[in-house]
């Protein structure tokens, strides 16, 4: 006659490993995604982010297009995600930030509203919108 024999695992240990193996190998948080490359309206206007923090962006006004550098502050840890333009040297932004907030749609495409200023103060807690724009990758 067979012996059966009963064999105890214990949970808790076993569920604590998979939890540390899971944070281990990258199981991010998927609304911090990369900036980096360039990103369109479609409607005249692009970001282009460089990884370094600066960038270029471009505002078609009929057949002319004008380009502002500009540096960027991208912090995926807030809620709502921050995404604040500056460096502006000329134009009606000179010398004031775009205090802005984001939202990931998917990973090709993004929400972005913001207000202008010189205090974090001004930006929106909510998108509104008629202000807010949608914002897709480019092909390289």
């Amino acid at each position: 006659m067979m012996q059966q024999r009963n064999v105890h695992i214990p949970v808790a240990p076993v569920a604590i490993t998979l939890l540390i193996l899971l944070s281990i190998t990258g199981c991010t948080d998927s609304t911090c995604r990369t900036l980096s490359g360039r990103w369109s309206t479609r409607e005249g206007q692009s970001f282009y982010f460089q990884e370094n923090g600066h960038g270029l962006w471009l505002v078609r006004f009929g057949s002319k297009i004008d380009t502002f550098p500009m540096a960027y502050r991208y912090d995926c840890g807030k809620q709502p995600i921050e995404l604040d333009l500056s460096g502006f040297e000329t134009g009606p932004l000179a010398g004031k930030t775009l205090f802005g907030i984001l939202e990931w749609n998917s990973d090709t495409s993004f929400r972005f509203d913001a207000e202008a200023g010189t205090s974090p103060t001004v930006r929106p807690s909510t998108f509104e919108s008629d202000q807010t724009q949608k914002f897709f990758i480019e092909k390289e």
